[in-house]
């Protein structure tokens, strides 16, 4: 509408200044001095505001091209970006069984050296400068459970944001001990499969672990993001129901037969950067 305003507006300026040229031309000596000065300054004035109103059309015009231009480039950009992440996406699923045991002593012994807990998940309640300080007041357990791709291709990298064990009559949440947490992804040469690894730090007066028991989980709920290799991510909360654990007499670790999982995304994929080991790691 101001556009049509303006160019109304430049009409009118352009054919009051080409008839008053038309007629100073033609009885411009029958005309008096001072008013054919004035005539002419009008003129001139008139001249300059048509001037200056189309270029302010042209730049307009061109402003406007410009952002249909971005529009229709961001629009392919995003449509480019949804095909990526519907053809590379990966979801994974955990099955057959789950398994909890006492970490090692030569990784706890590792982790007092080097204080790098990229790779651990704290219950909730407990504080990390006090787990460094004060390292024989907990006990840290690993936790393993077999994964498989349903959708896309092999998984990159696992993030968990949540674990959470439910008991009959207790719920025990854990969260990373760090912003760059992801959970180990190994390949068992025994069974010839995956497997995520997440190591758990609990304190020693918790009811959450036992370890001359077998320990009576029913569920695990778990908010996953899954990465692909090329950098699509999905996440969502996985739900894991298991009965009748088992407890393995060579090492004390408790065996959970997994009955049933299931799947609930959080939201649309999404492309992101690579989270993987920084090459500076490796070097």
């Amino acid at each position: 509408m101001k556009t049509k305003i303006l160019i109304s507006i430049l009409v009118a300026f352009t054919v009051a200044v080409v008839t008053l040229f038309v007629v100073s031309q033609t009885v411009g000596g029958f005309i008096e001095t001072p008013t054919f000065q004035i005539l002419s300054n009008f003129m001139t004035f008139g001249s300059v505001i048509s001037a200056t109103l189309f270029s302010y059309l042209l730049i307009r015009q061109g402003d406007m091209h410009k952002k249909n231009n971005d529009d229709v480039n961001a629009r392919a950009e995003a449509f480019r970006d949804l095909q990526f992440i519907a053809s590379n996406h990966t979801i994974t699923e955990f099955y057959d069984q789950m398994l909890i045991f006492r970490e090692s002593e030569r990784y706890v012994e590792r982790l007092k050296r080097n204080l790098d807990f990229k790779f651990y998940m704290r219950e909730k309640e407990i504080d990390l400068e006090d787990v460094k300080a004060n390292f024989d007041n907990y006990f840290f357990l690993t936790v393993k459970i077999p994964i498989r791709v349903v959708v896309g291709n092999a998984v990159s990298s696992i993030q968990l944001k949540n674990f959470r064990l439910d008991r009959v009559d207790k719920v025990h949440n854990f969260v990373p001990c760090a912003k760059n947490f992801r959970a180990l992804i190994l390949y068992s040469d025994d069974d010839k499969r995956q497997e995520v690894t997440v190591n758990l730090i609990a304190n020693k007066h918790s009811e959450f672990y036992s370890n001359d028991i077998v320990n009576p989980f029913t569920k695990i709920k778990l908010l996953v993001t899954m990465h692909s290799f090329l950098g699509v991510a999905v996440t969502g909360w996985n739900e894991l129901y298991f009965t009748n654990p088992q407890k393995l007499e060579k090492d004390g670790t408790n065996k959970y037969k997994i009955n049933s999982s299931q799947f609930q995304i959080s939201g649309l994929p999404t492309l992101v950067g690579s989270v993987g080991a920084d090459i500076s790691e490796q070097v």
